[in-house]
């Protein structure tokens, strides 16, 4: 243990020097030294290795289908069975350089995704942090851009152009109440805990909201769009260009921008719908020797916010100032959770998004059929 720790020191101190001899590094790349245990590939890398690699796209598909490297495999991030997958994909000894990527230098899924490999035994193991839109600058006869390849880079729509459609809340209240505007909230459900205080909206998450995008039933409409974090809006924007909506916008900073305001927001009334635990469970929770006191505040503060089945979605700031436990604390609770099977996570934009055992906590009524599919999909997931 002495020796790892001190192996893990002298990383960090030479990732420090690196930094300090180049800063553009820590400008250009500012995640790397937040992961010194992940070896990093660069793009004329990658392009060297690009028919040996084991290419892995951990984003959402509707990311993927934006825009995504020609050979990289789809395989999300959050999904239960990610490892079963991945061993799927190429076994854990080989040689073949297995390279995770995301959106760019700063999406931190690509690190936590090959950090995840990484424990799992996975050998050569690398996170391009580049990011889709640097391999579309440089390898566009390797990309795929809104089903084009090659991928043009005129068609990659600027910051600016997003920002032109960013709404503060005033300015969003105020278009919605327009008769001809639609509002529309793309979470998902189990992100659905409050909402504006504006009548009228429309629940419909991305997949579903896809297929009516691209029927073109709302061209003639004033669309207004909001999502958890003010991230998802933009893969939607590439939609709603290509099929031809010029009269849209979105909350600038999604429902997190309002979310503290109880002026502004109203909680989703739930009827009849307390979290369940299995006293069992519990009992085993409680017993687990280890575990130790930041893990059981955290459990027992995630267990008390389950908001859909047994999802649970908070901010990573709010959850450090309700349970008065520093960040890298929380990320190893967490992880520790998770490890022993009590639950399953993953992070988004500073957001957590937890799967808790159903017998641990359930929005709802036990014992219903989608209740057992949750427990046998559940234990399946944990190997079981």
């Amino acid at each position: 243990m002495t020796r790892s720790l001190s192996a893990l020191r002298l990383i960090i101190f030479c990732a420090t020097l690196v930094l300090s001899v180049h800063p553009a590094l820590a400008e250009d790349f500012p995640l790397r030294p937040y992961y010194p245990e992940v070896p990093y590939i660069t793009t004329d890398q990658l392009l060297a290795d690009y028919d040996a690699a084991v290419v892995v796209d951990i984003r959402s598909r509707l990311e993927y289908e934006v825009a995504h490297i020609n050979k990289a495999v789809l395989l999300p991030l959050g999904l239960d069975d990610f490892a079963q997958k991945l061993e799927e994909l190429r076994p854990k000894p080989a040689s073949d350089p297995l390279v995770f990527y995301c959106n760019g230098h700063s999406c931190a899924k690509s690190y936590q995704a090959a950090q995840l490999a990484l424990s799992l035994g996975f050998s050569h193991v690398f996170a391009y942090d580049g990011g889709i839109f640097d391999w579309i600058t440089a390898a566009p006869d390797k990309a795929t851009l809104m089903d084009e390849t090659p991928a043009r880079s005129e068609r990659v729509l600027s910051k600016k152009a997003l920002n032109r459609r960013l709404l503060s809340f005033e300015e969003f209240e105020r278009e919605a109440k327009d008769p001809n505007t639609l509002v529309i909230d793309i979470r998902d459900p189990f992100q659905r805990d409050v909402l504006p205080r504006i009548a009228g909206i429309r629940s419909i998450p991305l997949d579903p909201l896809l297929d009516l995008v691209t029927s073109r039933i709302w061209t003639e409409k004033r669309l207004l769009f909001f999502d958890a974090v003010g991230k998802q809006i933009r893969w939607l924007q590439y939609f709603l260009k290509a099929y031809d909506y010029f009269d849209y916008g979105f909350l600038d900073g999604g429902i997190r921008s309002i979310a503290d305001d109880p002026a502004l927001v109203r909680p989703v009334i739930e009827i009849d719908r307390t979290v369940a635990s299995d006293q069992s469970m519990l009992l085993t929770l409680t017993a687990d020797q280890r575990l130790d006191n930041a893990d059981r505040r955290v459990v027992s503060y995630l267990l008390a916010n389950v908001k859909f089945n047994n999802y649970v979605v908070i901010d990573m700031d709010k959850l450090g100032r309700d349970t008065g436990i520093a960040a890298p604390m929380l990320i190893n609770s967490v992880q520790r959770l998770s490890s022993l099977g009590y639950a399953a996570h993953s992070l988004l934009q500073g957001m957590l998004i937890v799967r808790v055992d159903p017998r641990l906590a359930w929005k709802g009524k036990p014992g219903t059929a989608l209740w057992q599919d949750k427990v046998r999909e559940f234990n399946s997931a944990k190997g079981k």
